[in-house]
């Protein structure tokens, strides 16, 4: 039976986990029978693991000390005993499906990409591939981060770029023709019960990101005016007759985030901290508006034609609002007061005309994720056809 890998996914972002669920639904759906492999990890326990039934991946890395090749070279019968026990080495695995979101540029740590890199290089040799599903990359202007994802692309068997400035980041480092632009796939995920609230009501997703390092190196001197860009939005919903909630999409730097601007705003705000990703998107289906500044909050509220705003700390952002034809609904939390009110009271007056281009477009990108799709499952079925043969 195929072993299969999925990189990138963890449980306490719900964004990361909405693309497990999603990437699982499609391989249930066209293979049938494979196995899970996923590798440990802070936001991996294994009890989050063993509740999928994936075999556990072997691997150690420590910044540029990765082990995780040699543990293949093992010998048979420490593997065969290993798998006893739910233990796989990279060597048993024979797909990589990488769905890291945003995970390789610039502002990302190098050792991350250098470790991709030669992953997929080992995979390259092995003829096995190597496929990074549709996320934003890049950009890559430093010199080591440029050479590790050149290595990355061309070693990979495809690579997806979910936004044009992310495929122009990889396309000039691409000599072996894999590139494809191809958006986020977590459009085809649809709740099954989606309850809409009997209040007008507006869910408000903010994130760390936006003022930490990964943003930018001043970006933690913010917090204030993050913090009252969100009450001045409270005011002026509020003012509109709408309700607002706070919702935690990840972990619990995003809840103390939470906290800090529920407690900015006047009377009392409502925290949602406890709902599982398809939750979270049958939550956000039921409301009549989303502020975000998490991007699968901003992708689960487009896809259900539910009008959402933005803030962005990277171009995913822009280029997201921009396939949507609704580029204008994305914010700089640090605008001037009235401008910000200006952009809300024409948001507010213009819901129902902006679910209408959501749904539109929505039904046209999950065309695209059904294409992209069929593709993907064909390279993990040719090796196994190959093999087959080769028996």
């Amino acid at each position: 039976m195929i072993n299969i890998e999925i990189k990138g996914v963890q449980f306490s972002n719900k964004g990361a986990e909405l693309m497990l669920l999603s990437i699982l639904a499609q391989l249930e759906k066209e293979l049938g029978e494979y196995n899970l492999v996923l590798s440990p990890g802070p936001n991996l326990p294994y009890k989050m693991r063993a509740k999928l039934g994936a075999f556990q991946k072997l691997s150690f890395r420590r910044g540029p000390l990765d082990l995780t090749g040699i543990f293949g070279k093992l010998p048979h019968f420490i593997k065969r005993l290993l798998k006893r026990y739910g233990i796989v080495t990279e060597a048993d695995v024979d797909v990589i499906l990488n769905a890291s979101g945003f995970s390789y540029g610039d502002q990302w740590p190098l050792n991350d990409l250098k470790n991709a890199a030669k992953e997929a290089v080992r995979f390259k040799k092995a003829g096995k591939p190597y496929i990074l599903l549709p996320q934003a990359l890049g950009p890559f202007t430093k010199v080591d981060h440029a050479k590790a994802a050149h290595l990355m692309i061309n070693s990979s068997t495809k690579v997806y770029a979910r936004d044009r400035i992310s495929f122009q980041a990889c396309k000039v480092l691409n000599e072996n023709g894999c590139l494809e632009l191809s958006p986020d796939f977590t459009a085809l995920i649809e709740p099954k019960i989606i309850e809409p609230f009997d209040n007008k009501t507006v869910c408000f997703i903010p994130n760390n990101k936006v003022v930490s390092k990964y943003h930018n190196e001043e970006a933690q001197g913010d917090i204030d005016k993050y913090v009252a860009f969100w009450r001045n939005q409270a005011e002026i919903f509020i003012k509109y007759g709408f309700d607002v909630i706070l919702l935690n999409h990840e972990g619990e730097e995003d809840k103390l985030l939470c906290n800090k601007i529920a407690e900015a705003i006047e009377g009392d705000i409502q925290i949602v901290d406890t709902l599982e990703a398809i939750e979270i998107k049958a939550f956000l289906g039921g409301c009549h508006a989303v502020v975000s500044s998490r991007f699968h909050g901003c992708v689960s509220a487009l896809s259900q034609g539910i009008p959402c705003l933005a803030t962005s700390w990277s171009h995913k952002y822009e280029m997201l609002f921009e396939e949507y034809g609704l580029i204008d609904n994305v914010i700089d939390f640090k605008c001037e007061k009235d401008v910000v009110e200006d952009k809300l009271i024409n948001f507010i007056n213009t819901l129902k005309e902006q679910s209408v281009v959501c749904l539109q477009v929505s039904n046209e990108v999950k065309e695209k994720n059904i294409r992209m799709w069929k593709s993907v499952i064909s390279l993990i079925k040719t090796p196994l056809i190959d093999t087959k043969i080769s028996h």
